[in-house]
């Protein structure tokens, strides 16, 4: 999550700079607050270790009632010598904070929720994202990804606080969130675990967190269950003049022009808003839905619609919202209503003007690379929504696409990402983070710079990225080109030949990751790791992309041999050939199954299984 700075040098004492570690011996300590909160104690900690791994001092923590006699101090979380220094922060925004660096002390401290870091992304994080503002600007702090092979800073003997000053930062965002997915995931309680940790510690390092709640899922999924027996006129008329489920009662549509059904979302709100008080907005997110579950076909919900227009629902939703407000505001004159730019409704509406109290996410209907038709239809769907009225924020699923190829779409993100920040954007929401670090590293590690600077120049990023590997910069870079170059490939050509969504790669992705791409791939790395020769670290972080461009190839070897015996299912050689490729890879994960930590394999097993050639989740993790 990028800061905006609300106030830069406030102050500026001396230019005497306090000394942390000299000659690799500690001169200060880390105190934290007396009965110090968990976003404390964590932020210590994290400060602790990452001083240790840039200088080789370990810094001792220490309580603030213990820390009188210390020469050099670093408190971290409010205490009560920031409230002697006058640091206050009890009035900060969620996950706010002040650096105050005076002669003899750092204060890091913000607004601290009572939630348990790193996993508790809906409490207030200030001090933590303090220490890592901190970390970034005086050791070099950077995270390309989970682990201590991801985790970059800059080595030295001597650390100083560097001159006084003192500053106010403020969140950017109102919220920002990269789902972590794991509601895919079949992984055993132990993998399950390791993954949900490192992922969560790579999210914070990179200030993502919710701040304001914006976790309102599909409203009506538990709808038909509790309604729908006596109340069927609360659910879309069907063309067959029924108003039930096609099949399952949480994609059923709503008949969202009923008065009544405002009623009765209203009531549940107001119940809601007092049982779940983090969620204080009417929830007014329709269900999801398949090609099979039609939209409302009443004459009132199609008199709500634009004229003539048998495609777009917008209008309808859009009223729907208002009405849903306007039925609100009886109760609350402050009431907001949440919903989705998604589906038949992603168009902006026609004639319908919203406003600031309600909170449209937009559902970008495609994936990356764009074709240029497509950089035009996002700007036009987010201008036409912003003019509205109402507050916008992106709510995509661009994530979830690439299966575990390296699928490299930096640059066009980053631009698409940086126009939405410039018209409006109010939070963002990331459908979602699967893990595949090795292979989409500089999409993920753009996607979290971005979160936490927002106006950073794209070049500026990709370059941080690539400096970490050092001597190995240039061949790195190379590499990861040489697979943008081949991601392009995944054009509207091959989208509408090879159908599949989000899942496309997983199923077709043989024909653009190709043998000759993987053998143009090792080469490249290859001459990474010859240039990275004599740094260990850089060295590590070679090795794992290149275990990770491994794994690619066996996968697209896999389903080679799935797409052979396909064309020729009798054939008992190439039932051979894909039960031994099948094998190789399955005995590959398992025996580099750290590099993988922090991957959502189960995600993996399911794209798997959707493209044929695994039946069932049989791969145990160790």
């Amino acid at each position: 999550m990028k800061f905006v700075l609300l106030s830069f040098v406030l102050a500026t004492f001396t230019l005497h700079a306090m000394d942390i570690v000299v000659n690799g011996e500690p001169r200060a300590v880390i105190v934290q607050p007396d009965n110090a909160s968990p976003v404390a104690q964590y932020a210590a900690q994290e400060l602790q270790t990452h001083i240790a791994l840039a200088t080789g001092a370990r810094l001792a923590i220490v309580p603030e009632r213990q820390a009188a006699d210390a020469t050099g101090r670093i408190y971290v979380g409010p205490c009560a010598a920031t409230g002697k220094a006058d640091i206050e922060v009890k009035d900060l925004a969620a996950n706010a904070f002040r650096v105050c660096t005076t002669k003899d002390a750092i204060f890091l401290a913000g607004n601290d929720g009572p939630g348990i870091p790193p996993r508790d992304d809906a409490t207030s994080m200030g001090s933590l994202f303090a220490v890592y503002d901190w970390l970034e600007s005086h050791v070099g702090a950077r995270w390309l990804w989970p682990g201590d092979s991801g985790t970059v800073v800059t080595h030295t003997q001597d650390l100083s606080s560097g001159p006084s000053s003192e500053r106010t930062v403020l969140p950017a965002f109102l919220h920002t969130r990269l789902r972590i997915g794991f509601g895919f995931a079949d992984m055993n309680a132990t993998v399950g675990d390791r993954y949900m940790q490192e992922t969560n510690v790579w999210l914070r390092r990179h200030r993502i967190a919710r701040g304001v709640n914006f976790d309102y899922p599909h409203a009506f999924e538990k709808y038909w269950e509790k309604y729908g027996k006596e109340h069927p006129e609360y659910f879309a008329l069907r063309p067959d003049g029924k108003r039930e489920p096609v099949n399952d009662g949480h994609l059923v549509q709503m008949c969202v022009s009923n008065p009544d059904l405002h009623r009765l979302i209203i009531s549940n709100w107001l119940k809601d808003r007092h049982n779940l008080p983090p969620r204080p907005w009417i929830n007014g997110c329709e269900n999801d839905k398949t090609a099979m579950d039609p939209p409302c076909n009443c004459a009132q919900c199609r008199a709500w619609d634009v004229s003539g227009s048998s495609v777009s629902l917008s209008n309808r939703y859009a009223r729907f919202w208002l009405a849903l407000q306007a039925e609100g505001r009886k109760h609350d004159p402050e009431a907001t209503v949440f919903g989705l730019a998604y589906a038949g409704y992603s168009e902006p509406p026609e004639g319908v003007q919203l406003n600031d109290h309600i909170i449209v996410g937009i559902v970008p209907p495609y994936y990356f690379p764009l074709e240029e038709k497509d950089r035009e239809a996002f700007r036009k769907l987010w201008d036409g929504w912003a003019k509205t009225g109402a507050r916008l924020f992106l709510r995509p699923n661009y994530f979830l696409g690439g299966y575990c190829m390296p699928y490299i779409f930096s640059r066009e993100f980053g631009e698409e990402f940086q126009y939405a920040r410039a018209h409006g954007m109010v939070a963002t929401d990331f459908d979602s983070l699967t893990g595949m670090w090795g292979t989409q590293s500089p999409n993920l590690y753009l996607l979290g710079r971005l979160q936490e600077q927002p106006e950073m120049k794209i070049d500026a990023i990709l370059d941080e990225f690539y400096s970490s590997f050092g001597p190995a910069a240039n061949q790195v870079r190379a590499y990861f080109a040489h697979w943008e170059q081949v991601t392009r490939k995944m054009n509207a050509e091959f989208l509408a030949t090879h159908k599949g969504g989000w899942a496309a790669m997983s199923r077709e992705g043989d024909v653009i990751f190709t043998p000759e791409a993987f053998a143009e791939g090792h080469r490249l790395l290859e001459e990474a790791a010859r240039a990275a020769a004599g740094s260990e670290e850089v060295t590590k972080r070679v090795e794992f992309l290149a275990t990770w461009l491994t794994h690619a190839e066996l996968c697209m070897k896999t389903l080679t041999a799935y797409h052979a015996l396909q064309a020729s299912p009798k054939d008992p050689a190439l039932k051979a050939a894909l039960a031994e490729t099948k094998q190789t890879l399955d005995r590959y994960r398992a025996e580099h199954a750290s590099a993988f930590e922090a991957a959502n394999m189960a995600v993996l097993r399911r794209l798997e299984m959707w493209s044929g050639w695994r039946k069932t989740f049989e791969i145990k993790e160790p």
